[in-house]
């Protein structure tokens, strides 16, 4: 089955309205007056950057899948129109939902919508709004409009470029001790000869430099591997200016580590290591280039960064 998320326009994808302005601490009454809140939230300038850089890969990524798993468990999913509203309080919870006409679809996705924390608002209440029609079953919502963003709310948050050809997951990373991981479309962590995945390794006060970071993870990976080969690459630019340091490791004795670029992004929050691993070398130019375009694409956002749409607590 595919769907049709709409809001005012029929759109082939996802589609919502979350933009927020200051309503004081009352609640709207009603489905129809949380509604009209949302719709007059729709043009306000204060919210765009929180809507399109935090909030809208976020929802994206989750309720997607949210949804594909309701249509596959419900034995006959009612595939009728509704609407609802969310209203967000200021700690990313759920205070009030509001619907104007009730589906066994929507009864499932409010379990989660009851548990979910969001990012927090820049203001509470914020009105989320959504009209959903289905024709076939759920969409996917695109992944170049819900690039993966990886969350530690209050401390931080960053991003990375999706190559074309490839697919990501934040849900399926934490099995493999990773914060976000990367694979041919069609593929899979565990299927695909070549992946990429992202882990962190510091996450508190990250006094120490790239060249630190580097010694500690090589010498690590020769304590596993003594016969391991290791190379320096030229460094990966980043969107920005600054440079990613390279190396490259050889001869692991785990075969499905036959070859493995390592990147290391510091930042004084948490140094990022993004690790390109193959068992086929056959395809290595291609995977690099792959490596290079996910590496180009990294933002990063923390508490001091200016003109956060969403300032710290």
């Amino acid at each position: 089955m595919m769907s049709r998320w709409t809001k005012s326009l029929n759109f082939m994808a996802l589609s919502f309205l979350l933009i927020t302005t200051a309503f004081g601490d009352d609640l709207a009454g009603s489905f129809k007056e949380a509604a009209a809140r949302g719709d007059a939230q729709e043009h306000a300038t204060a919210t765009k950057e929180y809507f399109t850089k935090t909030l809208l890969p976020y929802y994206g990524q989750r309720y997607a899948s949210v949804l594909q798993s309701c249509f596959s468990k419900i034995a006959m999913p009612d595939d009728s129109p509704f609407s609802f509203v969310a209203a967000i309080g200021a700690d990313g919870r759920i205070m009030r939902l509001y619907q104007n006409h009730e589906t066994n679809i929507f009864l499932c996705l409010r379990d989660t919508l009851a548990k979910d924390v969001f990012p927090a608002p820049p203001v509470s209440p914020y009105y989320l709004h959504i009209d959903m029609t289905f024709t076939d079953g759920p969409k996917q919502p695109s992944k170049t409009d819900a690039p993966p963003l990886v969350l530690e709310p209050d401390k931080y948050s960053y991003t990375f470029g999706v190559p074309g050809g490839w697919d990501f997951s934040l849900e399926d990373a934490p099995e493999f001790g990773a914060r976000l991981v990367f694979f041919p479309k069609g593929g899979s962590f565990h299927q695909s000869s070549s992946i990429i995945y992202v882990t962190e390794l510091c996450t508190a006060g990250c006094a120490r430099t790239a060249v630190q970071a580097i010694d500690e993870t090589i010498k690590a990976a020769r304590d596993a591997s003594p016969t391991l080969q290791v190379a320096v690459g030229n460094p990966l630019k980043i969107k920005g200016g600054a440079d990613a340091p390279v190396r490259i490791l050889s001869g692991a004795k785990d075969p499905r580590q036959a070859r493995e670029a390592l990147s290391f992004i510091a930042h004084s929050e948490v140094t990022v290591l993004v690790v390109l691993t193959t068992k086929d070398t056959s395809t290595w130019d291609q995977d690099y280039e792959v490596f290079r375009e996910v590496i180009s694409g990294h933002k990063f956002f923390s508490c001091n960064s200016p003109d956060l749409a969403v300032p710290c607590r």
